[in-house]
């Protein structure tokens, strides 16, 4: 990565990840396996299962992913038009963590056109949030808690109040909806759960739930399919969803995209994934604070065979 990424689960200054290619008749679709550290299975993990009938939860959804990516290949389509993909530039989101200076990261980005914000925050990492929102005025900025908040640092959010903010990710983990109740008392903004809901199932809770008003999607932990249902039902509950990864390269960030893509996501994350690694296998592209939805063959990228190569620290086979 180009510089540690802190957040309330602690900090990471590389990424190990897995890509997936499922090959049939010469065609090959493509998914990417990133367990984040420290809220996924490791690599061992995941190595382990695969060829099992029990593939990890990060494991599975490349898979999903990548059988998605060459059965529109196989018929010559674009998966954009069966995912509903409407958009085909989105505005990036960025992430600020918690590390380094994060005015200045705003400020950097601002001047490269972004206008929409994600700021991690914890208990004891608060005040920054408005030192950031001054920074960048007019900008649209969600905070990002992590499940960090307990209710004896409840009371730490008051320093948010005033501050325009967007929504508030996973303020608590496991989801609490006493603690969530306490805490919309004194940040009165949507509340969306992420780390929580790592099944459509999970998301059917919250939808269930009038603490919470929608749930981030990431296709990396539940898959292709998993994150249609999840969309689904959440319009049926008239809850909100919004989209988001895992640090990924551009093959997961392109399935991230797509479904971003559709009418009514919610501020979504999506961002260049040059952003935060030092490169990309992948190239997606980015201009005047906005990301290209990728169009093409399927999903529409592939990994370049230069950097591929590159990269790659080992290859394996398993089949069905």
């Amino acid at each position: 990565m180009r510089d540690r990424f802190h957040t309330a689960t602690g900090a990471i200054d590389r990424r190990d990840i897995v890509l997936v290619e499922v090959v049939d008749d010469n065609v090959s679709g493509w998914g990417e396996a990133a367990p984040f550290p420290g809220q996924d299975e490791t690599i061992d993990e995941l190595i382990a299962s695969a060829g099992t009938d029990t593939p990890t939860p990060t494991l599975a959804a490349a898979i999903d992913c990548a059988t998605a990516d060459l059965e529109a290949r196989q018929e010559g389509s674009w998966l954009g038009d069966r995912l509903g993909a409407e958009q085909f530039q989105l505005p990036v989101s960025l992430a600020i963590g918690l590390g380094g200076d994060p005015v200045d990261t705003a400020k950097r980005a601002r001047a490269a056109g972004v206008r929409r914000f994600k700021i991690k925050i914890a208990p004891g990492h608060v005040s920054h949030v408005g030192a950031v929102a001054n920074a960048v005025p007019k900008a649209i900025i969600g905070l990002d808690a992590n499940g960090s908040f307990e209710e004896a640092s409840v009371s730490e959010l008051l320093a948010v109040q005033g501050t325009p903010i967007s929504y508030l990710e996973e303020p608590c983990d496991p989801y609490d909806e006493i603690t969530l109740g306490r805490i919309r008392s004194v940040v009165d903004v949507p509340v969306f759960v992420d780390e929580s809901v790592r099944s459509p199932a999970d998301a059917a809770a919250v939808f269930a739930d009038t603490s919470a008003d929608g749930v981030v999607i990431k296709p990396g932990r539940v898959g292709l399919h998993g994150a249609l249902a999840m969309i689904e039902h959440a319009e049926q509950s008239g809850k909100r969803w919004r989209l988001s990864g895992l640090l990924e390269t551009g093959i997961g960030r392109a399935y991230t995209n797509l479904l971003a893509a559709r009418p009514n996501a919610f501020v979504s994350d999506v961002a260049p994934a040059e952003w935060f690694l030092e490169s990309d296998i992948t190239r997606i592209p980015t201009e005047g604070g906005e990301v290209w939805v990728p169009r093409g063959m399927g999903v529409g990228v592939e990994p370049d065979k230069d950097q591929l190569r590159r990269y790659t620290v080992e290859t394996f086979e398993f089949g069905r």
